[in-house]
């Protein structure tokens, strides 16, 4: 028997365009946000959890990247660590976050902190889990990403 895993994830969807893709993300909950950026190859469903522990308390933002979970997965699309922070910066706009706590996983990590470094000013905390920076510009091409 197969389950349902629309019952373990209770979340309403939000979708930004870019560029002519759907962008999901899940904004659950008021307050403070936090922002959780997940790693490859998983998507917002690996934060679950956490959303349903946080969003009483909490603005939890959760994106998708673009060719996982619910966003669009476009033939041709450049899915490179660089396309993906600046679509995570793009959301930061769109949706205004500011005193952010940005809590990053896996792959998530660069991504997130790249975005942080796009606008520092919107940025209050960082959390970051199982995660790496690259000191090679040569890294991420060597991992495929």
């Amino acid at each position: 028997m197969k389950s349902d895993w629309r019952a373990l994830y209770p979340f309403t969807s939000h979708y930004l365009r870019l560029d002519g893709h759907a962008y999901h993300y899940l904004d659950e909950g008021q307050g403070e946000p936090l922002l959780l950026v997940h790693g490859n190859p998983t998507w917002s469903f690996y934060w679950r959890e956490l959303i349903l522990g946080l969003r009483d308390a909490y603005r939890v933002v959760v994106p998708d990247h673009m060719g996982c979970g619910l966003s669009d997965k476009p033939r041709g699309y450049p899915y490179r660590f660089v396309q993906h922070a600046e679509n995570l910066t793009r959301l930061i706009r769109a949706l205004d976050l500011d005193r952010v706590t940005l809590v990053v996983h896996d792959w998530g990590g660069p991504i997130g902190l790249r975005a942080a470094l796009a606008e520092p000013h919107r940025f209050a905390r960082y959390v970051l889990f199982n995660t790496a920076a690259f000191r090679s510009r040569q890294v991420p091409w060597r991992i495929g990403v």
